[in-house]
Order: C-alpha cells, then structure tokens, then sequence
C-alpha cells in the first residue's frame, strides 16, 4: 500500500532545501574545515604529511561541498572590495572576467534579492574604484573593464530572476499572483541599479575616476547596459508566463508574502549558480 504525504509534508525543492539549510557562518566554516583536516591526518595515524597541506585539501573540499548546497558563508563587503582590487592589478584583459566571477560568487550566496544585490554592486564599485587609484591613466581602462564584469555579473542575476519567476508562476499553488508581482517589481529595479551608482559614484570621485564613471554612465544611460537589456526582455516575456501560472487567489497577507519572497529568492541564487557555471565555461574555452 502506498504511503501517503502527511497534513504538515512539504514539497523538497530547491527554495525548500535553501530555506532549511541557510549559509553557514565564517566560524561554522572554520570549524568544519578544522575537523575535515583532523580526520585527513587522522588516517594516516597522524605520521608524515603536510599540516599545511591537509588544512588547504580540507579547505577546498568544505568549500566545494558548500558551494554544491548553496551554504556558503556570505561574503562581508570589505572582502568583496579587496578581491575586486587585486582584480584590477592583473593583466586588464582579464579584468572583467575576473569581477564577473567575483560579483557571481558573492550574489550566490544566500539569497538572491534587493538588498543582495545593492550590497554587492556597492562593494564592487567601491572596490574598482580603489583598486583603479594607484594606476594612473591606466586605472580609465581598468574601471571600464570592471564595470564590464560587473554589468555581465547583473545581466546574469536578471536572468536567474526571470527564471525563478518563471518556476514559480507554474506552481500556482505555492506562489500567489501578488507574491509573483512583487518580485517582477523587484526585477525591474535591477534595470536602473547598475545607471544609478554608476551616476553617483561619478558625483562622488575626482579625476581620472570620476572621468570615467561619468563616460560610463551617458553610454549606460545613451545606448542601455547588458543588464537593462535583459531586464527588458525578461519584462516583456513575464507576463505571459504569470498569465498561465498563478490564478485568482485571496490577497496574501504581509508575512506570506515575505516567505515567498524569500523562497523565489532562495530559488533565484540556485538558478544563478548555474548562470555562472555556464558563463564560466563560456570563459574557459575562451582562453583554451
């Protein structure tokens, strides 16, 4: 005889899975990779091998693991900063690809709303533009670049957006139409982030940085940005697809509300994940 699901069962989805195994903390990861490196040395019976080597296997393996499940730990700004400026001191060539992979990495993390996304683009921005100073005239090039990574990073963002939004739409059962609205208003702002701190981050520098931002922002504003246009896709296809998903339903009060909200966006860094997979590989066999 078949089992049947109880009253209080719930699906296992991917939100589901992000909801009940949220990031872990710096020191929850620290532990975990201490013990991972006690058991590597413990199976040798603690005789020869490398401490340092241990901790660095152990390391990538925690890592790895977390990154699978979507539990690592989020990134503070200042570490996103830092990585955005050793960035800009590589080749300029590899600039973009480099603040692309890093802006990802960061926006994986946790959930994928707002408040993330303003956080993370602030951090970039803040980091390019330090990273930029002690370079010069070459410091012009090496925003431009950055800026590029950064408008690919949000563009993909926009697209795991549309697709979380697209997942949810079909089961009407979960989401509510008003829930669905609030998170293609969402989406929408992603369209003039990326214009808007590239306008006041020129307000607020000097020089050959303020120059540039400044040039960035009349071509974001004149010809659109990589993330506009997406954005304007995913608005024109949205509809359509709420049209066929969520019906008529009772108005949803501010706490449900909430919870689908951060479901989608649980569901929106899955997607994200595997934006950046893609556009990783894109970059890999680029350079082969």
């Amino acid at each position: 005889m078949a089992k049947t699901k109880s009253a209080g069962a719930r699906n296992v989805t991917p939100e589901s899975v992000a909801e009940m195994n949220p990031p872990v903390t710096a020191e929850e990861r620290y532990r975990m990779i201490a013990e991972a490196a006690y058991f590597r040395a413990e199976k040798r019976d603690f005789l020869g091998g490398d401490v340092a080597g241990d901790w660095l296997q152990a390391e990538a393996e925690v890592d790895r693991m977390l990154k699978e499940q979507g539990r690592l730990p989020l990134l503070p700004p200042e570490e996103i900063e830092r990585q955005v400026q050793d960035a800009l001191a590589t080749e300029p060539a590899a600039i973009a690809d480099q603040v692309r992979a890093i802006t990802l990495d960061a926006l994986t993390r946790g959930h994928l709303d707002r408040d993330a996304l303003k956080r993370v683009t602030a951090a970039v921005v803040k980091g390019a533009r330090e990273g930029a100073a002690p370079l010069g005239e070459d410091g012009g090039r090496a925003l431009k670049e950055a800026m590029r990574g950064l408008d690919e990073a949000l563009a993909g963002a926009a697209e795991a957006a549309q697709l979380a939004i697209q997942e949810a739409a079909g089961r009407s059962s979960e989401f509510s139409r008003e829930g669905l609205k609030r998170a293609v208003d969402d989406l929408a702002t992603l369209q003039t982030l990326f214009l808007e701190t590239l306008q006041v981050t020129a307000r607020e520098t000097k020089g050959v940085a303020q120059a540039t931002f400044t040039e960035l922002a009349e071509h974001a504003h004149r010809s659109g940005s990589a993330v506009s246009r997406r954005v304007r896709t995913a608005l024109e296809q949205l509809p359509h697809a709420m049209e066929e998903g969520a019906r008529d339903q009772t108005k949803k009060g501010v706490k449900v509300l909430r919870h689908e909200g951060a479901l989608l966006a649980g569901l929106a860094a899955g997607l994200l994940r595997g934006v950046a997979a893609r556009l990783e590989s894109k970059t890999s066999d680029k350079d082969v």
